[in-house]
């Protein structure tokens, strides 16, 4: 009786353990999203910056 309820237990734990693993994998899919998107928003700020301080630098250089 000791054993099954032991087995009882691995089985629950098992399952238990699968959805927080299931669950751990969806949120780290959803944080690599959005390190992905960050990653996107920052080159374009930076690109955009650097345009601003080649056009600024051009446009002082003409005075």
């Amino acid at each position: 009786m000791i054993e099954g309820t032991s087995e009882d237990m691995t089985v629950v734990d098992a399952a238990s353990l699968r959805r927080q693993i299931i669950k751990l994998n969806r949120r780290l899919q959803l944080l690599e999203e959005e390190n992905k998107e960050r990653a996107k928003r920052e080159m374009v700020m930076y690109s955009i910056t650097v345009a601003f301080w080649l056009l600024n630098s051009w446009l002082w250089f003409r005075r």
